[in-house]
């Protein structure tokens, strides 16, 4: 009777280990499941843990499993309760809970440009592109990562002679098989109208690469640019509507059609689950959004989304979808700028195709000192990987 009592306590006995004693990669599995907060406050507990948010096996899970992101940045001229320039993330968890456990997040940053407001122009995984000017004079292009807290000033770009100016336009991407970070720009001159081309790869160049200024694409850009499978996306206007891309590993350009069914009103272009959408933005009757289903696939365009004007007539702004929920709603945000002053909001909301009811989700909205929605806020995924780390 004794040693079966003995056995049975034996058996109801458990072995504790401390944290500390898992295998690294069984750590940072822990610690990539937790909110950005959370991580932040496990980097002060040790050096070990800090290390490890900084490898980049961290940066890669951590990447994958992460949600997406709102990242604005403000230049310290927002009001006087923000005196230096900082970023803001939000994450948009599934299902979305947004409450003041989980708001944006604050990460300072060591650039300060007085008197000038900093534009935000690209972003790709998680790094931002910023622009300090709006003209082409003392322009200054910087890289960020606000995770890193790790910035870098690109060379001036390259100023052209005897040319006026009409529009300068950047995009950023990311090459999978070299992982090289690369920055394009687009310059549209007059007389005569005229596109000059210039790349920038971080960590290996010393300046600005020319790439020629004829052929494709043509000069006129009428969306933002858009990072997707190794290639930069935008819509270009020659005697037809065209997707043209630029291909960050072969820096090749290429072009593919637009549907005659999808309407010229279209034109305001972006993702939605790394899928291609366009949509008209500005029309008071509806919005229609088409989603190119297989990437490539031309005739894969699909009017995924019809929300009438009785229900959008009190959203205002730009609008721009970021994901679908598990509900199947249509997560957007809404990005007005006032008339009056350089200040632009930034809302969320939600779309439901079977109540079609579109409903504003409640929390801190983010107030960027801009005058372009673009620059006010962009959806990205954070990443501890930095392009910077190439500088190294």
């Amino acid at each position: 009777m004794r040693r079966s009592k003995r056995k049975k306590a034996s058996q109801n006995t458990t072995t504790t280990i401390s944290i500390s004693e898992l295998p690294d990669h069984m750590v940072c599995d822990i610690l990539t499941r937790l909110p950005l907060n959370s991580i932040f406050t496990c980097k002060r507990v040790c050096k070990l843990w800090r290390d490890l948010t900084l490898g980049p096996y961290f940066a890669k899970l951590h990447h994958s499993r992460s949600p997406l992101s709102l990242i604005s940045y403000h230049d310290g001229n927002d009001n006087n309760n923000s005196p230096s320039s900082h970023f803001e993330i939000l994450q948009l968890h599934d299902p979305l809970v947004l409450s003041r456990r989980n708001r944006a997040m604050k990460f300072r940053t060591d650039i300060d440009f007085p008197r000038m407001h900093t534009q935000v122009v690209a972003s790709c995984n998680g790094s931002i592109l910023l622009r300090n000017s709006s003209f082409c004079d003392d322009e200054l292009v910087i890289a960020c990562n606000p995770l890193r807290a790790q910035h870098f000033i690109l060379p001036e770009p390259p100023k052209l002679a005897l040319r006026t100016y009409k529009s300068v336009q950047f995009g950023f991407g990311h090459s999978p098989s070299t992982d090289q970070y690369k920055v394009l720009r687009l310059t549209h001159t007059h007389g005569p109208d005229r596109l000059y081309r210039h790349v920038y790869t971080i960590g290996i160049d010393d300046e600005w690469r020319s790439i020629g200024d004829t052929g494709q694409p043509p000069t006129i850009i009428i969306s933002q640019i858009i990072f997707l499978n190794g290639a930069l996306h935008w819509i270009g206007l020659d005697n037809a509507r065209f997707i043209y891309y630029f291909d960050i590993e072969k820096e090749q350009f290429g072009s593919f059609p637009l549907p005659s069914r999808i309407g010229k009103d279209c034109n305001s272009f972006g993702l939605v689950d790394n899928r291609l959408y366009l949509h008209n933005d500005h029309s008071f009757c509806e919005w229609r959004i088409w989603e190119m289903k297989d990437y490539g696939d031309f005739g894969s365009w699909t009017l995924e989304w019809v929300i009438e004007q009785p229900i959008i007539r009190e959203f205002e702004g730009y609008v721009e979808p970021l994901k679908m929920l598990i509900d199947g709603s249509l997560l957007m945000m809404f990005k007005k700028t006032s008339q009056r002053t350089p200040v632009t909001k930034t809302t969320l909301a939600s779309y439901n195709p079977q109540t079609r009811v579109l409903k504003k989700i409640t929390y801190h909205v983010i107030v960027c000192r801009t005058w372009s929605t673009w620059s006010a806020s962009v959806a990205d995924i954070p990443c501890f990987f930095s392009p910077m780390d190439a500088l190294k």
